[in-house]
């Protein structure tokens, strides 16, 4: 080889600069070598490197010895070559990943899955034996392990590749190099027999057989069912089945006999580690579950750290990750136990008496793939010992009757609309994560306050998730955090650029996901793919009507048990409503759709989440004006993810009159408009919807949704002149005959003239409006209150105080007669306007006060800026100008923080009394109360607000 350094680490150290060897004396600076190395690219913290290769040490010695081991290592490189290898600072230290250098177990690691037999040969050539055999520290013991599990699944590639090709030569080379390799490879000795067998010397068929049983029983296990089989074939002339392939699946096994030591620091997490301590206090069996990545294993290593003074007899380790043969639990726990077994005896009987009297913990990592097996060794060894407490990691619990189950959470994040300093978002343990692991990563990352915002989305989008975090982190060496947060709607592909020394199935986030998925039964793979439709959560009853195409629907309440208990669905009871909620943390929904869609049956699922919400938003349409309007509201509001949803569907796919539908359901009229800073969002959805060619035909639905937006016009008064679109709904009204429509155009063509200073056209469009009301019997009680409402707006502003009053009474009558809280507020809100103009004070307070009760009850945030501007007018009328400064400084603040505007009425008013106060206030004054208000959080506002009252 031409590289100025030549590395071995697989079988032997051997350092090499020009063919020549180099020699580093001291173990610790071999050690060091061979970490950084193996990592090279990524930058080490001083103090990390320290702690792990002088772990005994005070932290004084421990850096001082890494300072004289790095010198010694520098030495020794710069004799054999000018070439800088390392780079180092106060704080980090790294192996230049671009210096001149071949690595074995980089090039192991690189072997690509497409790799041919004559490309797997070349590098497996120079697989020597285990990674630095001699060397026992924990970072070693864990690469090794990974690093065999590779060469192995490369090798059960050679043999099914020469097998294919009839390369039995190679074959009987190959196999039997594995084999001594020291392993017990069942694929070498299935190579074997079928290698032999091609060359007609089933004498060696018979004794290769007897070998691979010979060197299994020394494991206590006998061949698999597989091996069997092709002997059995090949014994009876039989060709080799072609369903009973060579494995080549890749496994990565943990360490079991010694607590793993992470190469990464642990963060945050205190109070759950607090409070797992307390669980297995009071413990025999405890399990963490959650979702894949959450950090369960992380979790119960640290807990093992901290747990390994309070057990006599030891905290022992059991990794099952790439075990899948149940029956070898057991060796797994001996092995950990370093337990040997006795002849003639069950394993299991072996460790039930060797444990019988030990106080020890028991960590037994990753069970969800052998979950039954696992619950019962688990049983029998705490029947059997005591003093045993046991703490599994799961995706579900093991369903023990004794078990004490605890859910991992994600960690936590800052909320979406959390306005937060750079000081305050650190605090959060996801934004920290993040922070270390991208700096790691990255020499010169920084935190800082261009990118925090960034960072603070790509923590929320991953739902806290760590491991999800740190493959988003490690895309940094490539990407900006603006462009990381902007491709996280494709983050499966994104999100594969884990650590090499990770478990195969945590080196990418698909993969994580992967393993979840396919422990799951048929029909639970099913359903959680249809409930990936579900946008923000779900009930019970929404997921029987989307969900049960194809089994019954009181099938899916246990189906849906199982994904709970599986941690792929979250259940969120809800106090308010009585009513429990579901939902997939958004990447499981984002793979879930995938999945969805590759079955072809996504139209038809999401054509049912489409009925079920159309169906929801008509059926809530009559009572969200009545008594019962607060429980609706607050249930269509935690629909909202969905309705949009439904909405967006049904006008990409040709069904836009089912989103005409869903918008001119007068509820969402109400709705929207409690969430004011939504109104141009649905806007743009009913024009989108309007503009389909199915959705043109002059229908009541196309009505009621150019209506919509006759309504939005008032609520946000937008710029654009609704005329054509109201005369639009007018003329189908009456072309239809329909007496709702009709009268709901004439109301908002009445409301668009009013805006625009012309009374007398506006109060003949509202009379008209108002004459159709009164003959429309009960169910007009609603149009008529609101048409009373706007006419009392339009005599107002012609300075007709009783004629306004009039009006307002009339309405208020009729909006309390028939439950409706909703319009109620506006309405008497109006009233209190009439009342502090005349001076009468008590009567405006009760009013608003009355109103701001309403508001919010009903959860309308721009109605309680209307009531709060209104306390503002009494306070200007009164005199109390320091008073109105503050109130109308935080109103305008909250309001601009809300994207939101006070309606017409309001807001003339709120700016006839700003006028007045400025041309009373000093302007020094005016400024200091201003800025006072302006710092005023909403509840301070509103108790402020009442405290004169």
């Amino acid at each position: 080889m031409n590289n100025k350094l030549t590395v071995r680490l697989l079988g032997k150290l051997d350092v090499r600069g020009d063919g020549k060897p180099i020699t580093i004396t001291s173990r610790p600076a071999q050690s060091l070598f061979a970490y950084l190395i193996l990592s090279a690219g990524t930058s080490h913290r001083r103090e990390k490197l320290a702690g792990m290769l002088w772990p005994d040490s005070l932290e004084e010695t421990a850096r001082d010895n890494l300072r004289h081991a790095l010198w010694r290592m520098r030495k020794m490189l710069e004799v054999a070559s000018s070439t800088r290898f390392l780079h180092a600072d106060d704080v980090t230290i790294s192996f230049k990943e671009s210096s001149d250098y071949w690595l074995d177990a980089a090039e192991l690691e690189k072997l690509s899955e497409t790799a041919s037999a004559d490309e797997l040969i070349a590098v497996l050539s120079t697989y020597q034996g285990e990674l630095l055999p001699g060397f026992y520290d924990e970072w070693v013991v864990l690469e090794r392990e990974h690093l065999s599990s590779i060469f192995e699944h490369h090798m059960a590639r050679l043999m099914s590749l020469l097998r294919d090709e009839k390369r039995w030569l190679d074959i009987l080379d190959w196999a039997e190099r594995w084999i001594s390799l020291g392993q017990k490879p069942e694929p070498a000795y299935r190579a074997l027999m079928s290698a032999h067998a091609a060359k007609g010397d089933m004498s060696k068929v018979a004794a290769t057989y007897e070998r691979c049983v010979k060197s299994l029983k020394g494991f206590g296990i006998e061949p698999s069912e597989q091996t069997k089989e092709l002997y059995e074939n090949l014994k009876a002339g039989k060709d080799t089945p072609k369903s009973v392939p060579i494995s080549t699946k890749l496994v990565a096994k943990e360490i079991s006999s010694n607590i793993p030591v992470p190469l990464t620091s642990f963060i945050g997490r205190e109070k759950e580690l607090k409070e797992i301590a307390r669980l297995l206090s009071s413990s025999r069996l405890l399990t963490l579950t959650g979702p894949g990545g959450v950090g369960k294993t992380r979790l119960a290593i640290q807990t093992a750290h901290d747990s390994i003074k309070k057990f006599k007899d030891g905290v022992f380790w059991v990794g099952l990750v790439g075990l899948s043969d149940e029956n070898l639990i057991p060796q797994e726990i001996a092995q950990s136990l370093n337990t040997r077994e006795i002849s003639n005896e069950p394993l299991i009987e072996t460790l039930k008496t060797y444990l019988k009297s030990k106080d020890v913990l028991l960590i037994i990592d990753n069970c969800e793939h052998l979950i039954r097996a696992c619950a019962q060794y688990a049983e029998q060894l705490l029947s059997a010992s005591p003093k045993l407490k046991i703490l599994a990691t799961s995706i579900e619990s093991l369903g023990l009757f004794s078990e004490n189950t605890w859910q991992v959470p994600s960690l936590p994040l800052p909320e979406m609309q959390e306005s937060l300093s750079l000081k305050e978002l650190q605090e959060f343990a996801s934004i920290e994560l993040f922070d270390e692991r991208a700096g790691n990563a990255k020499s010169g990352f920084v935190l800082d306050e261009r990118n925090a915002s960034s960072v603070a989305q790509i923590c929320r989008r991953l739902d806290g998730i760590p491991l999800a975090i740190e493959l988003a982190a490690a895309r940094i060496k490539v990407l900006s955090v603006d462009e990381i947060a902007a491709r996280l709607d494709d983050r499966f592909s994104l999100l594969t650029a884990g650590s090499r020394t990770a478990i195969p199935r945590h080196q990418t986030l698909r993969a994580t996901i992967d393993w979840s998925y396919d422990l799951l039964t048929e029909r639970e793979r099913i359903l959680l793919r249809r409930l990936s439709v579900f946008a923000g959560g779900f009930t019970l009853e929404a997921a029987e009507a989307v969900c049960s195409q194809g089994m019954k629907q009181s099938d899916i309440l246990d189906l849906l048990g199982r994904l709970v208990d599986k941690s792929l669905v979250i259940v969120e009871a809800d106090s308010e409503v009585s009513e429990t909620r579901y939902r997939l943390l958004e990447t499981i929904r984002q793979y879930a759709l995938e999945r969805l869609v590759e079955t072809g049956e996504a139209s038809v699922i999401r054509d049912q989440h489409l009925d079920f919400y159309l169906s929801l938003a008509e059926k809530s349409e009559p009572h969200i004006f009545r008594h019962e309007s607060v429980i609706w509201i607050n249930r269509l509001d935690k629909e909202l993810d969905n309705i949009r949803a439904a909405m967006e569907w049904s006008t990409n796919s040709g069904k836009a009159v089912a989103a005409l539908r869903i918008v001119g359901s007068f509820v969402y009229f109400y709705f929207w408009y409690t969430h004011g800073n939504l109104l141009s969002e649905l806007q743009h959805r009913i024009q989108l919807a309007l503009s389909r060619p199915e959705a043109m035909e002059r229908t009541l639905a196309r009505a009621k949704a150019l209506n919509a937006l006759g309504f939005m016009n008032w609520a946000d008064t937008y710029p654009t002149d609704r005329h054509p679109e109201l005369e639009e709904a007018l003329s189908i009204g009456r072309e239809l005959g329909d007496p709702w429509n009709t009268a709901t155009a004439l109301r908002y063509l009445g409301l668009l003239a009013s805006m625009q200073g012309n009374y007398v056209e506006a109060r003949s469009l509202l009379e008209q409006s108002l004459e159709i009301s009164r003959t429309m019997g009960p169910e007009g009680k609603v149009v008529l209150s609101w048409t009373l409402t706007f006419l009392g707006d339009v005599a107002l502003n012609q300075n007709e105080s009783n004629e306004a009053r009039s009006f307002y009474e009339e309405s208020v009558a009729i909006l309390r007669e028939i439950g409706d809280k909703n319009f109620l507020a506006y309405s008497v809100r109006r009233l209190g306007l009439l009342a502090w103009r005349e001076k009468d004070f008590r009567k405006a307070i009760a009013l608003c006060q009355e109103s701001l009760s309403l508001n919010r009850e009903l959860g309308d945030p721009r109605g309680v800026l209307a009531c709060l501007a209104g306390f503002a007018d009494i306070a200007v009328v009164q005199g109390k100008f320091a008073r109105a400064a503050q109130i109308m400084a935080a109103v305008e603040t909250q309001l601009a923080a809300m994207g939101m505007r006070l309606l017409p009425v309001d807001k003339m008013e709120y700016e006839r009394n700003l006028a007045l106060l400025r041309a009373n206030m000093d302007e020094k004054a005016l400024a200091k109360f201003w800025a006072k208000g302006k710092e005023m959080p909403l509840n301070e506002v509103i108790a402020f607000a009442l405290e004169e009252t």
